[in-house]
């Protein structure tokens, strides 16, 4: 029901660092009536523009503070919340080009009340502005 929601259309950038771009940022929202703790996100895949995304290469910040996916097992005191946005960080220098670009979020969140997971998938045309 809320997986349409999932990849937010806003915050889609790339990221300068140092006068070099380093990547680039993807917001997502939670596919769930309800908030989670950050350690109940078990799979969070992303392919942009048909090229899969290695959770090696991501960096997600919750409520500012950033971890890697290997991390997010033990994040149990940051939730996400239904109404707020995660910023995924993709490290790829260079970045992507301006333009539009396919962007397809898949993520698996594990509900303590319920016998199976709840997953979220969303794909949407987004464009990257200079």
């Amino acid at each position: 029901m809320f997986e349409k929601y999932l990849v937010n259309p806003e915050g889609f950038r790339n990221v300068r660092e140092n006068n070099q771009i380093t990547g680039y940022e993807v917001q997502l929202r939670v596919p769930y009536y309800r908030g989670i703790p950050m350690s109940c996100v078990e799979v969070l895949d992303l392919t942009v523009d048909d090229e899969k995304v290695a959770n090696e290469d991501m960096l997600i910040t919750v409520k500012g503070e950033t971890f890697t996916f290997e991390e997010l097992p033990t994040v149990i005191n940051h939730r996400w919340e239904m109404i707020e946005t995660i910023t995924v960080f993709v490290k790829k220098p260079g970045g992507l080009s301006e333009g539009e670009h396919k962007v397809h979020a898949f993520v698996s969140l594990r509900i303590s009340y319920l016998p199976f997971n709840n997953t979220g998938d969303d794909e949407k045309v987004l464009v990257l502005e200079a």
